[in-house]
């Protein structure tokens, strides 16, 4: 079987969720011996080395906010016909606005699509590319052989807006151990010493929201605020004038620290030894951020979206969407917790996620959602050829 991926920035993944996404699915849908070709964008991946097992292609585009995705995926979609793959997977509701045009490219194959996010709700997009996502979501559904949605949240979505069924499968995490605290030192941060909020610098990651909250609570307890300061872990994502934005606002508040985007030890230390992890988007799929954050059994302050409380369950602190004066007094609780409280809620999220979010399990999910679709097609041939063999025998007869 012959999987081609598409939609992505590229692999191995340096920041985002879908990049991280496909490159751990396509790295155990090898071990199911299935030949998994990435096409990557070289502005992304820059000069590493592709995965081990995994196929690297080079697609093409204009590296804009608007035309990234569509001008890439679009000249992936043509390259990709030299590799006669029996599946064309493509990523995002962005890139899925040319499933039908892949059909029409690979009429052999199955399009499949991964339904992440219902990207037009983040206020980084204008009114143009919300229209086009919005038709990006009506195409994922009704153009694709078959549609995953990687949420429960995400799956009633396609059915109630698109009457569509989609095969649920979630995002997944693996289990790496803490890295060593000595790493903080670069970040002037101590073990248990701080909040973890690792997003993107884009406005629905609220951002601004948790500065703010943070700055209240060092209204009411000093002392509290100064000695566990948010640490936000991320870089924009052709968002810099809200970026700026932030770094301006971080100026003027000193328990707040913009260490942009990290990789390796740097970020598994950073993750590992918080006291605590906010995920307060206004919008999500299911954050790879907040399952990460479970799997290094992180006690959680969530924004009450459905995307967050489906994975947690009542295992996290829940604060109101927006609401920074609910975040605060959250904040304030974490804060306030024993050190026994808060590793009972931490292992609590980590047996959650260790359960439902374990990317062999998620892999082997979507192999069968990939060999019932050939399957199917090899049994609609099938009887049309009995169908043929029968009409040519009536004939003669």
């Amino acid at each position: 079987m012959i999987v081609t991926m598409i939609g992505h920035k590229g692999i191995p993944s340096s920041s985002g969720g879908i990049e991280r996404h496909v490159e751990e699915l396509a790295t155990e849908l090898v071990r199911f011996g299935v030949r998994v070709i990435s096409f990557d964008r070289a502005w992304y991946v820059g000069d590493t080395n592709p995965v081990a097992g995994i196929e690297r292609r080079w697609s093409h585009g204009w590296h804009t906010k608007n035309l990234d995705a569509i001008t890439h995926t679009f000249t992936a979609i043509l390259l990709a016909r030299r590799d006669r793959p029996d599946i064309v997977h493509l990523h995002g509701v962005g890139p899925a606005l040319l499933a039908g045009f892949a059909r029409l490219m690979h009429p052999r194959a199955k399009i499949i699509v991964t339904f992440h996010c219902v990207d037009r709700m983040h206020a980084k997009w204008g009114f143009f590319a919300k229209t086009m996502l919005r038709i990006g979501e009506w195409c994922a559904c009704r153009c694709a052989h078959r549609t995953i949605a990687v949420s429960d949240t995400i799956g009633r979505y396609c059915m109630s807006a698109y009457d569509t069924q989609t095969a649920t499968i979630p995002n997944g995490v693996r289990i790496n151990p803490s890295a060593d605290a000595s790493h903080l030192a670069d970040f002037g941060l101590n073990p248990r010493g701080y909040f973890a909020l690792v997003a993107r610098l884009i406005p629905h990651k609220n951002v601004h929201v948790a500065i703010e909250a943070h700055s209240l609570l060092a209204e009411r307890r000093p002392d509290l605020a100064a000695k566990h300061p948010l640490v936000v872990i991320g870089g924009s994502s052709f968002t810099d004038t809200y970026a700026s934005a932030l770094r301006d606002l971080a100026n003027t508040y000193p328990h707040v620290k913009l260490v942009g985007e990290q990789r390796g030890d740097a970020l598994r230390a950073l993750q590992s030894h918080a006291v605590a992890h906010a995920i307060v988007s206004a919008s999500e799929g299911m954050s790879i951020a907040l399952l990460e954050a479970m799997s290094y059994r992180k006690p959680l302050i969530v924004s009450d979206i459905p995307e967050n409380t489906d994975v947690t369950s009542h295992d996290a602190l829940v604060v109101r969407l927006n609401d920074a004066s609910s975040l605060s007094r959250a904040m304030e609780n974490m804060l306030d917790m024993t050190d026994a409280e808060r590793a009972r809620m931490g292992d609590a999220l980590y047996d959650r996620v260790r359960t439902h979010h374990h990317w062999g399990s998620i892999a082997e999910q979507t192999f069968h959602v990939y060999q019932e679709i050939l399957a199917s097609t090899a049994l609609a041939l099938h009887a049309v050829d009995v169908l043929n063999r029968k009409t040519v025998l009536t004939f003669w007869l």
